[in-house]
């Protein structure tokens, strides 16, 4: 009818807390954000209908024949009280991108009361640029535990100098590995005195999602 105002779709604090979690990895696919809140695609879609509304999020269809990918603004980290720039996607890293989400969601099923420290948050915490940067950083029970997500295999010399310094600073490194990465790794711990170390295989949901 002419002249009817078309209300705008209004967000929720649940949908800025929602925001907020996807702005923390970068960005994720919509399916990982429907693991996350626990809920079926349709209700995910209504939720980024109203972040796209507000121009909150953006959603790209970045590889053929998968779930699009949403993308937080400038405007809707800022929305989600955080203080970040805008990713922009290199098609190079979403595997990793989207590994690291998995980790999460995997890690959260396991023990719901630990906190994830983003890769985003440590960049920011950085002391030297010579700094190894983890994936990610958990907190529980007191501890402070590294997170490394590896699809690919590095170096010997590389991978054993991370481990070397994570192993000091952090209380426990949990390395969750493609089979590559976790042949490498389990080589080298059979070698060094690494008895914080943990070895994981990437969580059986990943490992489908990156074939």
């Amino acid at each position: 009818m002419a002249g009817t105002v078309v209300e705008p779709l209004v967000v929720s604090r649940r949908d800025l807390d929602a925001l907020c979690w996807v702005g923390e990895q970068y960005a994720v696919r919509s399916d990982q954000l429907g693991a996350w809140l626990g809920c079926n695609p349709r209700t995910v879609q209504r939720l980024l209908a109203r972040l796209r509304e507000q121009r909150f999020a953006e959603l790209h269809r970045l590889l053929a024949g998968e779930p699009a990918w949403v993308i937080p603004t400038v405007k809707g980290l800022r929305a989600a009280g955080l203080s970040f720039g805008a990713w922009r996607p290199r098609l190079g890293s979403l595997a990793h991108v989207l590994a690291v989400t998995e980790v999460r969601l995997h890690i959260h099923s396991r023990s719901p009361d630990a906190e994830w420290v983003c890769e985003r948050t440590l960049a920011r915490e950085k002391q030297t640029s010579r700094e190894h940067l983890a994936d990610a950083v958990v907190l529980l029970d007191g501890r402070r535990l590294a997170i490394e997500v590896e699809l690919t295999v590095k170096s010997k010399r590389r991978t054993r100098l991370i481990i070397d310094e994570l192993t000091r600073r952090y209380d426990a490194v949990l390395y969750y590995c493609a089979p590559g990465p976790h042949r490498l790794i389990s080589e080298l711990a059979a070698e060094e005195d690494w008895s914080s170390l943990g070895i994981r295989d990437l969580p059986e949901h990943c490992q489908g999602m990156l074939l």
